[in-house]
């Protein structure tokens, strides 16, 4: 056992993922992704390898992944990593799987539901509470790119999967909560999204949990917009600090659709955005908006690749990030307008505040291929503004109140077009909780 354990800790991480999914595969449910989709995803990942030493992946702690103790989903591991693995799929363990989980949500602080909303809560992974849908394995999983290679250790891992096909009008709050019980493993959450013509949702999606030990959260997220349908949808990334979180997003948009994206990352060791949103269709609008606040070592990391395709298409982007104390913030986002994309729109804001030996890169890229594009952004980081922190000063105002009102500003920007009054009030609670100055002058009721 002590020389399995010992050979185990030499191999890569790429190595170790391709064992453990051969360990599982056979027992894997069929109903979530098909089996040969996931073997079609082992092997892009092999083909690809492992990120190394790309631009794109110079942020996120790849290396404390070699200290994860399993890539087995949690709700697949009976004893060790080693131990032999009972089928998935089987009454009996989901008979055992439901108690667990009942206990574990016994013990759980979960926030206030939100008025009007459809709460279901997956615990590690798998669902807990609220009305299933009957689930269909697609025939085409969704194809990564290299900078979103880490979406197919969920298509290959992947155990259960929330999955909403709204047509109408819908508000929907989907919690995925990482219990105690997958400390030392990783969870897959898994959401797809098809939204039919017309039809108005406004989704909510927490991610939450504080295992004792590191855990790696790999969460993806595929999204398909008919004509005409409208998609608010609010993320909140507020895991605890021994988890490495990452989550893959790829979106498509058909003619008139919108897609509306209120972001904020405050938890984990280190999180990891990487996201591709594709307007297909003609007068498409993306609107991403996004925060990151790191405190201590933390990194919060986003890639966003936004594809303009289609006549009209439109894209609006606003990125704020503070890196406190030895943090790392970064954010690279990549404008791309096709040759069919006459009379696209694209709007970039990326801003980062540096405090103490706090890091952030912003990285924005536009890449336009016809004439009749109106486009344009701006990238800047730096510490706070020395004239502004004067005229508060000069105002009777104290450095530690002038310095936490400025670093709030800066964040309103963002928290400001979360429409959900409640919603807004835990995202502002969570931001402030990373800024000890903000906190401590109560800017935050």
């Amino acid at each position: 056992m002590a020389v399995r354990a010992q050979r185990r800790a030499q191999t890569g991480p790429l190595e170790r993922i391709l064992a453990d999914f051969e360990t599982v595969a056979a027992h894997l449910p069929e109903s979530i992704v098909a089996r040969a989709a996931r073997r079609r995803a082992a092997e892009q990942l092999r083909q690809l390898g492992w990120p190394s030493h790309d631009e794109q992946w110079r942020y996120f702690s790849l290396r404390a992944l070699d200290r994860l103790g399993t890539f087995i989903p949690a709700g697949a591991v009976t004893g060790s990593a080693s131990a032999a693995v009972a089928p998935v799929a089987s009454q009996e363990l989901a008979q055992q799987e439901r108690a667990q989980q009942e206990l574990v949500l016994q013990e759980l602080a979960l926030p206030p539901s939100l008025p009007g909303f459809e709460r279901r809560v997956y615990v590690d992974g798998m669902q807990f509470s609220g009305d299933a849908m009957p689930i269909q394995p697609r025939a085409l999983e969704p194809s990564w790119l290299p900078e979103q290679r880490l979406g197919f250790l969920g298509d290959m891992f992947a155990v259960d999967a929330a999955v909403l096909r709204v047509s109408g009008a819908a508000a929907i709050e989907l919690v995925f909560v990482t219990s105690a019980r997958a400390s030392g493993t990783a969870v897959y959450p898994r959401l797809r999204l098809e939204l039919a013509a017309d039809s108005r949702v406004t989704l909510v999606e927490r991610h939450l949990g504080e295992p004792p030990a590191l855990t790696l959260v790999c969460a993806t997220v595929t999204a398909e917009l008919a004509r005409g349908a409208q998609l608010t949808h609010y993320r909140l990334q507020q895991c605890g600090r021994t988890t490495l979180f990452c989550d893959t997003l790829t979106a498509r948009l058909h003619d008139e659709a919108h897609y509306r994206v209120r972001q904020v990352a405050v938890g984990a060791s280190a999180g990891r955005t990487s996201a591709r949103v594709r307007l297909a269709g003609a007068a498409a609008v993306a609107s991403w908006h996004a925060l990151a606040v790191g405190r201590a070592e933390q990194v919060h990391d986003c890639m966003l690749k936004v594809e303009l395709a289609a006549p009209r298409s439109r894209s609006d982007e606003v990125f704020r990030g503070i890196a406190d104390e030895r943090a790392r913030v970064a954010f690279s986002g990549h404008i791309h307008v096709e040759p069919s994309a006459p009379g696209a729109e694209a709007r970039q804001s990326l801003r980062g505040l540096i405090e103490g030996e706090g890091e952030v890169d912003l990285r924005p890229r536009l890449e336009i291929n016809t004439d009749d594009v109106s486009a344009q952004h701006g990238a800047t980081t730096g510490r706070l503004d020395d004239a502004l922190l004067f005229y508060l000063l000069s105002r009777g105002i104290d450095p530690p109140t002038a310095r936490a009102l400025l670093k709030w500003a800066f964040l309103s920007d963002v928290l400001r077009h979360i429409e959900i009054a409640q919603l807004r009030t835990e995202a502002e609670r969570s931001a402030a909780g990373q800024l000890q100055d903000v906190l401590a002058v109560g800017a935050v009721g």
